[in-house]
């Protein structure tokens, strides 16, 4: 019971940061368990080698004491049973070769293998995390479009400088005792400020912005909120100077969560649809005799 509860603590959104490690920390040991059995077999070869040549030395005197030793040499400190350094004693009784040995095996695991490993850790830990974040993105989507649709509908009936006729506010309002599910509710009511065609300007979106309500839930949505006053331009794509109810949370909702693969290949195949379209426009042109 007290596993269960702690695991649906973990469940807030508190600690939404620290389950996000944790899931990544978990697909990540694939990764790990993969790069223990490759450093266990690249230990295991050179000890067999090491039992081979130096089977005089009490280092070596078995296999497994040899991959103790080279685990030693490669993560802690390479020193005899007496304290004395191990590459050192091995040089001077076998040759400096030995040395050269050494340093090159030490610079291969210590500096290649295990960044490698660190490497493809730290890779692999990311890329789950963004396919989980990007995952419960796709989740949410609903109570997002709720939240901001019930937002937006707030400020507009709050806002007298929208515009909105006397008329349709009575029937927005009217609408609360037609439905009895909320969502459903909430969902009629945005679809009568679309239906009317209300325009806000950037004047009257930045006054929105300053509604702290307002803000948490753009925040609750996963909406980047750092540039507030850029949030319109970069929402008015046309460059109006007025954005349609529907545009502002359509664009809002396009703006939930990071940059993904999917936003740049979608620019960059809109932008290939374009430069068909001014190419064909050209050869029209062409065609008529305009220059």
């Amino acid at each position: 019971f007290r596993l269960a509860r702690m695991v649906k603590t973990l469940r807030l959104s508190i600690f939404k940061d620290l389950n996000l490690m944790i899931i990544g920390l978990i697909s990540g040991l694939r990764v790990l368990m993969w790069a223990v059995v490759m450093l266990v077999a690249f230990i295991y070869i050179i000890a067999l080698v090491l039992n081979k040549v130096l089977s005089n030395e009490p280092e070596f005197h078995s296999v497994t004491l040899g991959m103790a030793t080279l685990f030693r040499c490669f993560t802690d400190g390479c020193t005899d049973y007496d304290g004395a350094p191990l590459p050192e004693r091995l040089a001077r009784d076998y040759g400096d070769h030995v040395f050269l040995m050494y340093s090159l095996a030490y610079i291969l695991v210590a500096i290649g293998v295990f960044n490698m490993f660190t490497a493809l850790f730290i890779d692999n830990v990311v890329t789950s995390q963004a396919s989980r974040k990007q995952q419960d993105l796709s989740d949410s989507s609903d109570a997002a479009e709720i939240s901001l649709k019930e937002a937006l509908l707030k400020l507009v009936l709050q806002t007298k400088a929208s515009g909105l006729p006397n008329d349709l506010e009575e029937e927005i309002k009217s609408l609360d005792a037609v439905f009895s599910n909320r969502d459903a509710r909430i969902r009629a009511q945005f679809q009568c400020l679309h239906d009317e065609h209300i325009l806000i300007g950037q004047d009257q979106f930045n006054v929105w912005l300053k509604d702290e309500l307002f803000v948490k839930d753009l925040v609750k949505a996963e909406v980047d909120v750092s540039n507030k006053r850029a949030l319109f331009e970069v929402l008015d794509s046309n460059l109006g100077g007025n954005l349609e109810i529907q545009q502002i949370y359509k664009g809002l909702m396009k703006l939930r969560g990071p940059v993904t693969k999917n936003d740049i290949v979608a620019i960059r195949l809109k932008v290939r649809w374009l430069t068909k379209q001014h190419n064909k426009s050209s050869e029209i042109d062409d065609d008529d005799g305009w220059y």
